[in-house]
């Protein structure tokens, strides 16, 4: 954690270079957009932004780690408002398109669009996926020894709606669908694998539909790039075989996270987040919750996409954010997380997982907040860098 400790020290040097005693207005922010403005002289566009109904940030970069394959992925993201700032939260909608030219290629939409006055949240997950999945067997004593690759195509379908009910707090009803298809298991030892021995939707094709029921509360005014606030989501699914379910099988996630902010010159913020994601009756193997499969897929830095699953998953996550420049253009954060993974023949929570990292922010669009990203994190015998647009949580 040196280098976190640096970014911090310099960060904190730039502030205090910035401002003289007594100064607390914060300084002209400062994003990609306003220097590519500068560079190309393009004044009337640049003195315009504040019309703008959309703000879009964009970052064509390779990222991965699937299994050690490098993605090439671009991530856009567009903001905007339904309604008056004063009262609506900003809307998002991120488009991730990707591909590693060989084995994996995908298209994401993840809307979070909310009304005017802020009366409807509505979400969704939509996805289209040929993938393979390096899998390690179920539970946090899951070894490499054990590693096999599931290839298969994926399609999901989630939609969601909320009606506040008062104040930052909804209800709602949602309506969820995995579809996987061509399920090939590679496993070139005598004995069975994990996949294998655990047996519920292993075949060649299995169908999750299912029924949300939703409980909301945030007062956050930017997801993407929260400064304070709360948000706490309870989801329950359940997945009947009479709505074309292949197994019937239910589902709890629990997601709650909190911002502090300790500055009103500056941004320096800490993040703190936490969920619980049980799995209940027959869940198809490629259903189970694990690492960075929670709907948004943006936990455990320092593992790699589903390195570690179970029928029951916890996760906790803190977070330091903060300037390295005073105009906000360059940032830093620190973080950790711990998670486990119930065992598969104990169902109990038997061994911790931790992992801890550090990164750069770069402002892409200041009207929207959203950073590019830059992570490097370390786990238990694992190492991963990240990346992305937007924080992870």
């Amino acid at each position: 954690m040196s280098i976190c400790i640096s970014l911090v020290l310099l960060g904190c040097g730039e502030r205090l270079r910035a401002q003289a005693p007594g100064d607390t207005a914060r300084p002209k922010q400062k994003d990609l957009i306003d220097l590519f403005y500068q560079v190309t002289h393009w004044k009337s566009k640049f003195e315009n932004r504040d019309l703008r109904k959309i703000n879009f940030s964009l970052v064509p970069v390779p990222s991965g780690l699937v299994g050690g394959d490098e993605f090439v992925v671009s991530s856009i993201n567009g903001a905007f408002y339904l309604g008056s700032p004063d009262n609506t939260n900003l809307s998002t909608v991120y488009f991730i398109p990707y591909t590693n030219f060989v084995s994996r290629i995908g298209f994401i939409i993840t809307p979070n669009v909310w009304l005017s006055g802020n009366q409807w949240d509505l979400t969704g997950d939509f996805r289209i996926i040929g993938n393979n999945l390096n899998t390690y067997g179920i539970g946090s004593s899951s070894t490499t020894l054990h590693e096999e690759q599931i290839d298969h195509g994926y399609i999901r379908a989630y939609a969601s709606a909320n009606r506040r009910i008062r104040g930052s707090l909804y209800a709602g009803l949602g309506y969820d669908v995995d579809d996987y298809y061509n399920v090939t298991e590679h496993w070139a030892h005598a004995f069975p694998s994990d996949f294998q021995l655990y047996g519920i939707g292993t075949g060649k094709r299995t169908t999750s539909s299912g029924v949300t029921f939703d409980l909301l509360f945030d007062n956050r005014k930017n997801s993407i790039n929260p400064s304070r606030g709360t948000y706490s989501t309870l989801v329950f699914r359940f997945n009947p075989e009479g709505l074309g379910s292949t197994n019937a099988w239910t589902s709890l996630y629990f997601d709650n996270r909190h911002y502090f902010s300790f500055s009103s010159t500056h941004h320096e913020i800490l993040g703190l987040r936490a969920f619980y994601w049980g799995s209940y009756g027959a869940v198809p193997y490629l259903n189970l919750p694990g690492t960075a499969l929670e709907p948004g897929a943006r936990s455990g830095r320092g593992y790699s996409l589903a390195r570690y699953i179970g029928k029951q998953m916890l996760y906790g996550e803190a977070e330091y954010r903060f300037d390295l420049s005073p105009d906000g253009f360059w940032g830093g954060v620190c973080f950790a997380n711990l998670e486990s993974l119930a065992e598969r023949t104990t169902n109990r929570f038997a061994y911790l997982l931790p992992a801890a990292g550090t990164g750069l922010r770069l402002k892409f669009n200041k009207k929207s907040g959203s950073n590019v990203t830059l992570d490097v994190a370390a786990g238990k015998n694992s190492f991963n860098w990240y990346i992305s647009l937007g924080e992870f949580f």
